[in-house]
């Protein structure tokens, strides 16, 4: 596509800049649920949130839910030095040496303000070594004291995410932002959603935003159990495999190249019989797709997987390079690819498809 549509866009940017790091995702929860109006909502005890149609299907329409985790990785304030700068404790998984000069956010709860913050970095002149893990970082938020970070309101708690602007590369179609993992995937469940809403499906759509995927996929734990699915389709913003150094032949994940469609990762074996479901609907219907097999990652997948006696559950993945740094890029035509086949799959996922995915005796 040549031109994309301006709220896929509006949608991009609000939900990759609000501040959301694991069990801090106030922000991104405000949006999911103003783009819900209209839907029933639920909340579970850790923040997650279920948006189910206001009208329930007679019968036995099985429950389908869509799902993408509302949190990105982050910090917490861990202390402030008695000359006023901050240390941190990493929320997720940050590979050393993306973080120095590198600019953070900083959430004041108490006084319910951001403020800027720099990560310190030596120039040549000084002898130039940087901090290599976050345990070795310090935060320059431009304050004098303890005293002087205290009377702004920041305190040890307080949630950081990285600076990342959602911005649009040289190549029509290409953005860049913090937190692509997984606010893209919050783009396409809030746009599957509303597509499906426009036409009825076969089952009971239940759109499930989770939270603290980034430490431990906890949240869905919590949310299976509010939303009670039949199958699962999670939907995530994983990482591309196209970048210098680790294209290849071989690459599952490669940008302008349709939605990701995981097969396995460490975590979760997919429903085989849903993975060839997912292939076959995309085939039929033109929509480009990468079936992938991971060696690494998982995902909210393993969670919804073995809730009650066990579920479907099949991934789909927007591509997305440099995840869990300040910065990372993926296509629209992936997210586009990724809102269709979400609402061609769950029109195909009737009663009897449900039932044909369990069936084992």
């Amino acid at each position: 596509m040549s031109k994309r549509p301006s709220e896929m866009l509006r949608l991009l940017e609000d939900y990759t800049q609000a501040h959301g790091t694991s069990g801090h995702e106030d922000a991104v929860r405000a949006i999911f649920v103003r783009e819900m109006r209209g839907r029933t909502l639920q909340a579970d005890g850790l923040g997650g949130v279920l948006a189910s149609p206001t009208k329930t299907k007679q019968g036995k329409a099985p429950r389908v839910v869509l799902t993408a985790h509302m949190d990105e990785i982050g910090f917490l304030v861990q202390s402030v030095t008695p000359d006023g700068f901050l240390r941190l404790v990493p929320i997720g998984g940050w590979p050393d040496g993306v973080l120095a000069a590198q600019r953070l956010r900083i959430f004041a709860r108490s006084a319910q303000k951001e403020f800027i913050g720099i990560v310190a970095a030596l120039p040549p002149h000084q002898g130039g070594a940087q901090a290599a893990s976050v345990d070795k970082v310090y935060v320059d938020i431009g304050a004098r004291s303890a005293e002087g970070v205290a009377r702004l309101g920041i305190r040890a708690g307080d949630p950081v995410v990285p600076e990342g602007p959602f911005t649009a590369l040289a190549e029509p179609g290409l953005y860049a932002a913090k937190a692509f993992d997984n606010r893209v995937g919050m783009v396409a469940l809030t746009l599957t959603t509303r597509a499906l809403d426009q036409a009825a499906a076969p089952c009971e759509v239940l759109s499930v935003a989770t939270v603290q995927e980034e430490v431990g996929c906890r949240g869905a734990v919590v949310a299976a159990r509010l939303a009670k699915p039949d199958v699962v389709i999670v939907l995530e913003g994983p990482p591309a495999d196209d970048a210098p150094g680790l294209y290849s032949p071989e690459s599952q994940g490669s940008l302008g190249r349709g939605v990701q469609v995981r097969a396995y990762d460490p975590t979760a074996i997919m429903n085989p019989r849903l993975v060839d479901l997912t292939i076959a609907v995309a085939a039929e219907q033109g929509i480009p797709c990468q079936l992938a097999v991971r060696r690494t990652g998982g995902t909210d997948a393993r969670s919804f997987q073995a809730h009650e006696l066990g579920v479907p559950v099949i991934v789909l993945g927007v591509p997305a390079r440099y995840i869990h740094t300040h910065n990372s890029v993926i296509d629209v035509a992936d997210l586009q690819a990724c809102v269709d086949l979400s609402v061609a799959l769950v029109r195909r996922l009737n009663a009897k498809t449900v039932a044909t995915l369990t069936q084992y005796l």
